[in-house]
């Protein structure tokens, strides 16, 4: 019984640096699409006609975090953002696809630079998160040896 309240303790540790870590991130994302300042000049735009209709935002303020859990723990997190934010990430849009690897230059011969906005902060960010369950899980590693018979 000692065993199933200690992982429902590491459990809810867990859960709750995943909790702290999700806002901190998604903060640090909004900052660095705020970079991206070029382009819309209104909030929202609308995009499409009749059913095909949605709404677009800016990217800073589209950004969004989720977190799923199963069986009481956290097993995944979500950014969600408008799907230009992946095209500004790539360097592709109408007219620079990727082919081969590398954009290629619409005729005009100009090219478009990918801007990477995403990546680098949760590059910097994971091992933040990946030490702290590290951590809480460090001692639950341990207390498995009271489980073995001798």
């Amino acid at each position: 019984m000692e065993t199933i309240t200690g992982n429902y303790a590491n459990i809810q540790k867990q859960n709750q640096a995943v909790l702290t870590w999700v806002p901190k991130t998604r903060s640090k994302l909004i900052s660095s699409a705020r970079w991206f300042s070029d382009g819309k000049t209104e909030p929202m735009v609308i995009r499409g006609k009749g059913s095909k209709r949605r709404n677009e935002y800016k990217l800073a303020a589209s950004i969004r975090s989720k977190t799923r859990e199963q069986f009481g723990e956290i097993d995944t997190i979500t950014f969600s953002f408008e799907r230009h934010g992946v095209f500004v990430h790539k360097g592709v849009g109408r007219g620079y696809p990727i082919r081969g690897g590398g954009r290629i230059k619409k005729r005009s011969g100009k090219s478009r630079v990918a801007v990477e906005w995403f990546n680098p902060v949760l590059d910097k960010d994971f091992p933040e998160l990946a030490n702290r369950i590290a951590e809480i899980n460090a001692d639950a590693v341990l207390n498995t040896g009271r489980a073995i018979i001798k």
